[in-house]
């Protein structure tokens, strides 16, 4: 009879112990989760962050483009004139 008190006791340890455990990992999977979705707010900051650089930087670079184009019309041009004379 000393064995099934043991073992009982033995079971309801275990019980515990699982217990214990799953509440635990309920509670590591939901800080996961909330830590997922500040990972997620973070990207979608600096998304948006990278296309507010991006689209002044495009920008920029077809003024740029435009402006060494004229110049090289301009330096055509100029050297046409000059064979011309």
């Amino acid at each position: 009879m000393d064995v099934q008190v043991i073992l009982i006791f033995i079971l309801a340890l275990l019980t515990i112990n699982l217990i214990v455990v799953g509440v635990y990992v309920v509670m590591v999977l939901k800080e996961l989760r909330d830590t997922i979705k500040k990972v997620n707010s973070v990207v979608g900051n600096m998304e948006g962050l990278s296309d507010f650089i991006s689209n002044p930087l495009t920008a920029f670079s077809g003024i740029l483009s435009a402006v060494i184009d004229g110049y090289k019309a301009v330096k055509e041009v100029k050297s046409i004139r000059s064979l011309r004379d």
